[in-house]
């Protein structure tokens, strides 16, 4: 098998996804893992990371850090996930996506040794990552938790810095249903004599000071002093800014930063502006808290009447969601193409709404909203990395 687009597919397929198979895919040890980083000469051990976990946030505050980094001559990786169009996006060094001949090889090199362990797909992509960035020779790597912390696939990196932006309901069906047990997850990737940095006021923060404690780890908490200058800029990345500046600043201290914010956030799906006519919004936002966030940021526009396309995963409280929802003009209940996306007929009857239509395809859903939106009109797409990432790949 050659073929990139065969691979990943194949991938998919053979090996449990999270993304696409929920909690079936989760492993509850790091077993396979440490397997298959052993196989391929524990690359791990041979790079220079920064571990991000926390319920929101950690996939910005991962961007704000590498670019702060290349700005500054470093040679960066950073890996995340999900990814919103290509798989490959998930593993960048200095903008340039991992090469497709990169991934073939690591495929073709390994898949035999790796059949016997059977790992998810996250475990082989993460294997992947570790491999890309020691080959690569890269000066620093920006490692972001897919889920959780204490048991991720990530969690076997002995990074120069822990960082837990914030915690928050998410994921209850596998890191637990309060925020003390959600914390005491996300604090697994604390590690021994290494320093750790909380994100501003966050909860639980006692779990976080005991488990530092136990493990001689200076703990670090990232202040709430932030500019409001830039007002394109949402509040919540403005306190991912203060974190990621932060953690920078803690341990290379002659790393220069600017004071301009927008020049080190390029993340794509986090109040994305896609189009300026109508206005249209794209938000990744895929739990309460990030609802709420993201209410607080469409104060500050402009706008005659709000079109709301909403679509979620099977596995999030929706019930809790929806309580928190903008509060639309029309509204466009829709589903991804992921296999996991929440039934539309189920959402619409739960929306005490009058002017709620629903549609089983989101390109529908899309195309309805802009021939009905007037150019003063707003249009929000959000509650899932998945649509966003439909939308973004099928329009843009």
């Amino acid at each position: 098998m050659t073929n990139y687009k065969e691979i990943v597919a194949f991938l998919y397929k053979q090996y449990p996804s999270f993304q696409k198979k929920g909690i079936s895919a989760y492993k509850d040890n790091l077993n396979n893992i440490e397997k298959l980083c052993e196989i391929i000469g524990t690359p791990h051990k041979s790079i220079k990371t920064i571990h991000v976990a926390g319920t929101n946030g950690k996939g910005s505050v991962c961007n704000m850090i590498y670019n702060i980094y290349k700005k500054n001559g470093y040679k960066v990786g950073l890996f995340t996930s999900p990814h919103l169009i290509d798989f490959r996006e998930r593993i960048i060094i200095n903008d340039v996506w991992i090469s497709k001949d990169y991934i073939i090889n690591f495929y073709e090199k390994n898949f035999k040794l790796f059949e016997e362990i059977q790992p998810s797909f996250f475990e082989w992509t993460t294997a992947l990552a570790f491999s890309y960035f020691k080959d690569s020779a890269t000066d620093i790597n920006i490692i972001e938790t897919g889920l959780g912390g204490r048991l991720d696939s990530t969690n076997i990196i002995n990074p120069e810095i822990s960082i837990i932006t914030n915690i928050g309901f998410d994921h209850q069906n596998i890191l637990g249903n309060t925020l003390e047990e959600i914390a005491k997850e996300k604090a697994g990737i604390i590690k021994e004599n290494t320093p750790t940095l909380l994100g501003p006021n966050i909860e639980a923060k006692s779990i976080f000071e005991d488990v530092s404690k136990v493990k001689n780890s200076t703990l670090y908490i990232a202040e709430n002093n932030y500019n409001k200058n830039e007002r394109s800029i949402p509040e919540y990345q403005l306190k991912n800014w203060e974190t990621a500046k932060k953690a920078v600043q803690i341990i290379n201290s002659n790393i220069k930063i600017n004071d301009k914010i927008s020049d080190y956030l390029t993340i794509e799906g986090r109040w994305q502006i896609i189009e300026k006519i109508p206005k249209t919004i794209l938000d990744i936002g895929h739990n309460k808290d990030c609802i709420i966030e993201g209410e607080k940021q469409l104060l500050k526009e402009k706008y005659k009447k709000l079109h709301l396309i909403i679509g979620f995963s099977e596995d999030k409280n929706v019930d809790e969601i929806l309580d928190v929802i903008p509060k639309a003009d029309y509204l466009y209940a829709t589903k991804s193409d992921n296999e996991r996306s929440f039934n539309p007929v189920i959402l619409k009857n739960k929306l005490n709404l009058n002017n709620k239509q629903i549609f089983d395809d989101y390109k529908n859903a899309f195309k309805s909203a802009k021939n009905l939106a007037n150019k003063e009109d707003l249009i929000l797409v959000t509650g899932s990395a998945f649509l966003i990432g439909d939308i973004l790949k099928e329009f843009y």
